[in-house]
């Protein structure tokens, strides 16, 4: 009778580690025979995953996470490692995380009584740095929540962006993965030419903040008229682009106006920002020297319909209007002749949580939805160089992985709007 029931855990027992230790699992690597096996892996499973690179769109995808990597993209339910944990998103749809190419983490207000952002947020970088350490904190967090991933800031405080990005890879604040340009380049020191140990100095001089890339403005505009005026020649643009690259780091430009942005497309950049106004020959050179087009069309929606939050005069509303309406015929016209875009939202102040939105304005320009997609994840991740890590569900890649509700090849909206499931770095956020 002893011998019966010992048979009978025996088989009990066996049984429960084929459970835990998955299909075709009985005998894993490290298990003695018969004990229960444990993993820190995560697999998740989706209904669908889409590759924004080809638009291939893999039925019930198993994807395996190995710390924050990661190891397994497929179908096969063999390849669930023993007792690894099992995500089910199969009533979702899958993405590679998206990549912000333009956020300012920094440009914070508390709003203050009787106090306008742009004011505001230099007095509390001087007065209250831990409040606005805490105030980009939840920008973070709100980025991450439109399915952002990856967010490149493009001018900010290192006493704050540094911090940041550190509690982020270190799991203690959620947010998306950051790559900081610290405070940046502008010249509002010299009224000639700018000797060229200082244009160097300055490149140096972000190396040595922790910088993951350069940003320069090379024009000077009014908030309140929106002119722009040069602060660079082509040479000191050059010679910017030419040590940023020598020091290892990618450099983005800052350019609005049309004929600052010529200049600064010459001086091949690995991104440009902002500019209306580019022409045949401009998207020509882009494409020449591999310069990635960062719009960011959709952030003077944002401040048309913040005017009073602004302190704008109403007059500004036709202004924002005109500049988009430009801006947008820029991006038709780059799309159509193969120029790469990136999506960059220009997130400040209120405008974190809207950081997708730039998407709705590129298929305005002509884009399918796998284009903005492409535009969402692979491009953002190619202007910071990091296309080997961040803008693909692949082996080898960061586990930044997002779930939407509905078909995002059929309608852009569903990822502005049906974001249901986020994961950076194989930690999945609370939405």
């Amino acid at each position: 009778m002893w011998k019966t029931a010992f048979q009978r855990s025996s088989f009990a027992f066996a049984l429960l580690a084929t459970v835990h230790c998955g299909p075709g699992k009985e005998n894993p690597p490290g298990d003695t025979g018969g004990g229960a096996c444990t993993s820190n892996d995560k697999a998740l499973r989706l209904g669908k995953l889409v590759n924004p690179e080809d638009g291939r769109v893999l039925d019930k995808a198993i994807v395996v996470i190995h710390e924050d990597r990661i190891s397994y993209v497929g179908t096969d339910e063999k390849q669930i490692p023993c007792g690894a944990s099992v995500l089910d998103w199969t009533a979702y749809t899958g993405l590679p995380g998206l990549v912000d190419a333009h956020v300012h983490f920094t440009y914070q207000t508390d709003r203050a009584p009787g106090t306008l952002p742009w004011t505001r947020a230099p007095w509390l970088m001087n007065n209250n740095p831990y409040k606005l350490l805490d105030l980009a904190r939840g920008a973070a967090l709100a980025t991450l929540k439109t399915g952002v991933t990856t967010a490149i800031d493009k001018g900010g405080s290192d006493f704050i962006l540094n911090p940041l990005r550190a509690e982020i890879r270190s799991g203690k604040t959620p947010g998306p993965r950051m790559y900081n340009s610290i405070g940046g380049i502008s010249n509002q020191k010299y009224p000639g030419a700018i000797p060229p140990d200082a244009l160097k100095g300055w490149v140096q001089l972000q190396v040595l903040r922790g910088a993951d890339l350069v940003k320069v403005w090379a024009d000077g505009c009014s908030d309140k008229t929106l002119d722009c005026v040069p602060t660079f020649t082509f040479d000191e643009l050059k010679l910017l682009v030419d040590t940023s690259h020598q020091e290892g780091l990618p450099i983005a430009i800052h350019a609005y106006h049309e004929d600052t942005a010529r200049l600064a497309i010459m001086a091949g950049p690995d991104s440009i920002e902002h500019p209306e106004g580019l022409d045949v020959v401009d998207c020509g050179n882009m494409i020449d020297r591999g310069t990635i087009y960062v719009p960011t069309v959709d952030h003077n929606r944002y401040y048309k319909d913040n005017l009073v939050f602004f302190g704008y005069a109403p007059e500004m509303e036709a202004k924002f209007d005109a500049y988009i309406k430009k801006n947008l015929a820029s991006v038709t016209q780059a799309h159509l002749m193969g120029v790469k875009i990136a999506m960059g939202s220009d997130a400040v102040f209120t405008g974190f949580g809207e950081n997708t939105q730039e998407l709705a304005w590129f298929v305005k320009a002509g884009m399918t939805p796998l284009e903005a997609l492409r535009a969402a994840t692979l491009h953002g991740a190619e202007s910071i160089g990091a296309a080997h890590e961040v803008g693909k569900v692949a082996v080898g890649y960061y586990a930044d992985i997002i779930a939407v509700e509905g078909d995002p090849l059929a309608d852009i909206n569903v990822v502005l709007q049906g974001v249901r499931k986020v994961m950076m770095g194989g930690r999945v956020a609370e939405l």
